[in-house]
């Protein structure tokens, strides 16, 4: 768990001497790990078409993520979509369904940038029938 830690401050380029020296920082999300073990760390850059998305899915591990460009319409099972634009960070806990993730924009892509904190050789998405 240490090791995950130090890594995700690496990828969030954390640090008070990083300020000192003209960089800023702005937090995007902060979120307690759940209790797992986390063996794969997966980053993905992943662009979806206008209008194009997932279908009604799950993660077997947890997932932070953060919109590069455009905008995507979220939406947990049993909760109300939401739309992230570029700049919005967002998680989405082990075996939570999304019922839908898809670029809300019908004239330009979107992308967005998915964190995967996985077990050896799990997948980190599944497709729900």
């Amino acid at each position: 768990m240490k090791t995950v830690c130090f890594i995700i401050g690496l990828l969030v380029i954390g640090g008070s001497a990083f300020a000192q020296s003209g960089i800023s920082r702005k937090t995007l999300l902060e979120h307690a790990l759940a209790p797992a073990t986390v063996e794969d760390i997966r980053i993905d850059e992943i662009t979806c078409a206008p209008g194009q998305g997932a279908p009604a899915h799950y993660h077997p591990c947890e997932v932070y993520g953060y919109v590069v460009s455009g905008e995507i319409e979220y939406q947990v099972a049993g909760q109300a979509p939401v739309i992230l634009k570029a700049g919005d960070s967002f998680h989405e806990a082990a075996n939570q369904p999304i019922q839908t993730f898809k670029n809300a924009l019908a004239g330009q892509p979107c992308k967005f940038v998915a964190i995967y904190l996985a077990k050896k050789g799990q997948p980190v998405i599944i497709l729900k029938n």
